[in-house]
């Protein structure tokens, strides 16, 4: 079964998509992106969220219907074929774009074939490879010298814009951003494009900060400030009309593909090569 279909089928059984994470032992993250996904390749909003449960639509409750049905004929098939699981299931962290980038693309399906994916920062998800908890990570950053036990890839740059209200966007290059919708402090991408800042000369202030990339957009559209984000996150709004790009010099984020040596395979290396696809056509 699609993986995404059990994720969005606990999301319905449980109200919440937190309660739903705990069930299926996941990050919240990779429910919401899941959920996001079916939503993008249904072209319908299956849920409203409401103060503390979701509440389905009436295609989400057609859904969630069809989704139960399928996920019983698994298990009837599962038990009729005596085995309650097909192939080896890896785990890979991913970086929040990345795994939207991923989980918005026709080829998504495939590379998640026989992968449970856990969507948390790129600090996280280089504990949990060096913990030998999962077997690859997707991050950003620079990895250090990570461990003898450990490959490290690097893949395409991950492409970033400034993005604003169309009526508030600037005419010309701009040196100075007074109203930076920032990543928290803490975070890798905060202290990476802070040097990127200085490297070409622009000169940003922040006034918000939130380690949700969404928010940063939504807030973006509503005129709350200027917020830098990839490319693919704002091609849509961009493209409606609800976001206009800041013009600076060129930024980007690396992405980094670490992996444990004994746990290489094929679906990882096509997981890998399908996000460096994805990363190129996307990129600078």
């Amino acid at each position: 079964m699609d993986n995404r279909y059990r994720k969005f089928l606990a999301v319905a059984e449980t109200g919440s998509f937190s309660a739903a994470a705990k069930k299926l032992r996941v990050t919240q993250p990779a429910i919401t992106l899941a959920v996001a996904s079916l939503e993008h390749t249904y072209g319908t909003k299956l849920y409203i969220r409401k103060k503390y449960e979701v509440e389905l639509t009436e295609d989400g409750a057609t859904l969630a219907k069809a989704a139960k049905k399928i996920a019983q004929e698994v298990e009837k098939l599962q038990a009729s074929l005596g085995r309650a699981t097909s192939g080896t299931k890896y785990h890979v962290g991913i970086i929040d774009s990345i795994a939207h980038l991923l989980y918005t693309s026709p080829a998504e399906k495939q590379a998640l074939d026989n992968v449970e994916v856990m969507v948390d920062n790129s600090r996280k998800i280089i504990s949990e490879v060096l913990a030998d908890k999962i077997d690859a990570g997707l991050i950003t950053g620079q990895p250090n010298d990570l461990s003898k036990d450990i490959t490290v890839h690097k893949l395409h740059n991950e492409a970033f814009v400034f993005v604003c209200a169309p009526y508030l966007a600037p005419t010309g290059i701009m040196t100075h951003i007074d109203d930076w919708l920032a990543f928290n402090e803490d975070s890798t991408s905060f202290k990476y494009f802070s040097k990127q800042y200085k490297k070409i000369g622009l000169h940003v202030t922040p006034v918000f900060y939130s380690t949700s990339m969404e928010m940063l957009k939504e807030m973006a559209v509503a005129g709350k400030g200027t917020a830098l984000l990839p490319r693919h996150i704002i091609q849509d709004s961009v493209d409606n009309g609800t976001l206009e790009v800041v013009k600076t010099k060129p930024l980007h984020r690396p992405i980094w593909a670490i992996v444990r040596k004994e746990n290489q395979s094929n679906t990882i290396a096509n997981l890998s090569s399908c996000i460096n696809t994805l990363l190129t056509n996307t990129g600078v």
